[in-house]
């Protein structure tokens, strides 16, 4: 029987499992995220702000624009201070099958003034063959409509740990049988992994199961680490005064590449559950 525990150590809340990490949730400079995510035998699948693209922060939700406002990569546009999406409260349940967090999150212009609100449910367990990382995120409109434009750069997304990217060595395949940028990037497809090297003779990586309600949404995939599933990749979104929008995705980090672990069959395993 699994034991779960929360260690909140250096501005983290830790996940643990019989004694033995797990993954992290935390609110960092100008947003929160989860960081890192560690595969049964412990290898970290994901990224924290890597050179190229600091705001890249593990497994993280965002938008770039907001009525305007930036929350994708508000730190390279030069205006301060930031736009921010800070956790204004976080509720923690810790049960036999995991630890489940909600969170209620205040997105903020520079300026401070409230430009949207969000609520998340974040599921941390240990499963067989992988780390579960279950995130759904709702956005809402207050007493205002809110625009979410169209953009490439707003959704769930994760930045793979730098050893496992495709540049490394690594390789992206979809449900489909495609794989990588060239050929699984803005296709529709039931599911993504990817998977990489994690030492000189493993392999492990991280596989994303949107839920049901995501069908026709093509995927941001890129050679270099980030995978993103986003309903707002080829159009914008106007929430009305009490309107909401619902992005969700099961994160499963695993040991073994795409066809040693069977992802497809963890993604059936998916669909029964959440059926």
């Amino acid at each position: 029987m699994p034991t779960y525990e929360i260690r909140e150590l250096q501005h983290q809340q830790k996940v643990y499992v019989n004694g033995h990490y797990l993954a992290a949730v935390q609110q960092g400079k100008f947003r929160p995220y989860i960081h890192p995510v560690l595969t049964p035998s412990g290898y970290a699948v994901t990224e924290i702000a890597p050179a190229d693209h600091l705001h890249h922060l593990g497994i993280w939700f965002a938008h770039e624009d907001i009525d305007g406002v930036n929350f994708w990569a508000p730190e390279s546009q030069g205006v301060h201070p930031i736009p921010r999406m800070l956790v204004a409260s976080t509720d923690v349940e810790i049960g036999r099958d995991g630890v489940t967090f909600r969170q209620e999150v205040d997105w903020r212009a520079g300026d401070g003034d409230l430009c949207m609100q969000d609520s998340r449910v974040i599921v941390i367990g240990e499963r067989s063959d992988h780390t579960m990382v279950d995130v759904t995120v709702t956005v809402r409109a207050g007493g205002d409509p809110i625009r979410m434009g169209q953009t490439k750069e707003a959704g769930l997304a994760v930045r793979v740990a730098d050893q496992i990217d495709v540049l490394d060595g690594g390789r992206i395949t979809n449900a489909n049988g495609q794989v990588n940028e060239e050929e699984t990037f803005d296709q529709v497809s039931d599911w993504v992994d990817y998977s990489g090297p994690v030492s000189r003779t493993n392999t492990a990586g991280v596989a994303i199961f949107p839920h049901p309600g995501s069908d026709g949404i093509p995927w941001f995939t890129r050679n270099y680490g980030p995978l993103y599933v986003s309903p707002w990749r080829h159009q914008e979104i106007t929430l009305e005064p009490g309107q909401s929008r619902t992005v969700g995705a099961r994160f499963a980090a695993h040991d073994g590449s795409c066809e040693e672990v069977d992802v497809a069959g963890l993604y059936a395993r998916f669909l029964e559950e959440v059926a």
